[in-house]
């Protein structure tokens, strides 16, 4: 008796991705479908998870990809995030609770849709493990996680 079984991927469907393999993906993905003159057009909703995932996918491949939110985070302490700044006192929930409000409320296109969401890929786990702003981070990143890493 003979049994056929495929070799073992490590539990990913898709194989053997990596961190900063399923970023540079994803990051094509994101510029593609925004740019939407080939067969994937993103409008805003589609682009803003992608470019979620996107940023999500950048934190966790680190490397050359972290200096995304290294930028973030100086220009959020540039503006007295965290401190008693020019605005006042502003902590990084309000700076989360900002970047939902622009998600909802704004008439964004898609470039700006990707924006705002690559922006909270890197706010929202800021705001700490206990808080609201950390679910979507940690089911983005644990979708990420069973596909290919």
């Amino acid at each position: 008796m003979h049994v056929i079984a495929a070799p073992t991927s490590g539990g990913a469907v898709l194989g053997s991705l990596g961190g900063g393999g399923i970023a540079l993906a994803l990051t094509l993905l994101l510029v593609l479908g925004v740019r939407g003159k080939g067969k994937i057009t993103f409008g805003a909703g589609k682009a803003g998870i992608c470019g979620f995932l996107a940023g999500t996918s950048w934190v966790a491949a680190g490397k050359i990809w972290e200096n995304a939110e290294l930028v973030v985070a100086q220009g959020l302490t540039g503006f007295g995030v965290g401190t008693n700044g020019p605005f006042g006192e502003i902590g990084i929930g309000a700076v989360a609770l900002i970047l939902v409000i622009i998600m909802v409320a704004a008439p964004l296109n898609a470039g700006r849709a990707a924006v705002v969401s690559l922006l909270a890929a890197f706010v929202w786990p800021a705001a700490g493990d206990g808080t609201l702003w950390a679910v979507p981070c940690q089911l983005g990143a644990a979708g990420l996680m069973m596909i290919g890493t």
